[in-house]
């Protein structure tokens, strides 16, 4: 966003390093901005959909005040119906038998102010996919979930470096065809991830697990 400085047009940095002076601290870096702050340092950035607030680091800095980390949504919550679309076409272009990976594009469609979703997977294969990417709905997501195979419940180094060089949320949905389907966020700023909760992205279905969220339960019995 452009500022007015004495008459000025100033043109906002593209990386910006800030000490938060007010917990609601305003994002004005083009690309991303570290802000250190009371509970930590966070790495933030925001695009027209939503901004994030992620953790780098939590040690805490006194006499600075706390941030919220998060990601915050610009547009209505997306719908659960969403999730179940999508959970449903997975489980109807494969057999359980014959599994294939497949990619979909969610994004906001600006002329009927909802929420959308694509399939947009070529190549697929058993444990791997290709986003076509000259596909209109691709470059406007700003969520991009795949499916993986039974068992494969982290993102593996072939997804890094799909995935890195982009500012969007990223899901991997397991065990498509189980009772139990299991799904997994996390939010890429560039090159920096941070697995996220899926309460951070939207509802989920009941019957889908939010691994994140399971493990962090773990952690804390285990301590």
């Amino acid at each position: 966003m452009e500022r007015d400085f004495d008459g000025l047009t100033v043109l906002p940095k593209f990386i910006e390093h800030k000490i938060a002076r007010a917990k609601n601290e305003a994002i004005t870096a083009a690309l991303y901005e570290y802000l250190m702050a009371g509970n930590g340092l966070f790495l933030r950035a925001r695009r027209t959909e939503f901004a994030a607030c992620l953790p780098v680091c939590s040690k805490g800095i006194r006499g600075l005040p706390d941030v919220q980390a998060g990601v915050f949504w610009n547009k209505s919550e997306l719908p659960i119906s969403v999730w179940r679309e999508i959970l449903a076409d997975a489980r109807l272009k494969n057999d359980s038998n014959d599994f294939k990976e497949d990619v979909y594009a969610v994004y906001w469609h600006e002329q009927g102010e909802e929420w959308r979703w694509k399939a947009i997977g070529r190549q697929r294969r058993f444990a791997s996919t290709i986003a076509d990417d000259s596909r209109e709905e691709y470059a406007n997501a700003c969520l991009e979930l795949h499916t993986h195979p039974p068992g494969a419940i982290h993102f593996s180094r072939a997804d890094d470096l799909d995935e890195s060089d982009k500012f969007r949320i990223f899901g991997i949905l397991i065990d498509v065809h189980s009772t139990t389907p299991k799904i997994r966020f996390r939010c890429g700023i560039y090159d920096f991830f941070a697995q996220i909760p899926a309460a951070w992205v939207g509802e989920m279905p009941g019957e889908i697990i939010d691994l994140n969220e399971q493990e962090e339960k773990l952690k804390k019995i285990l301590r």
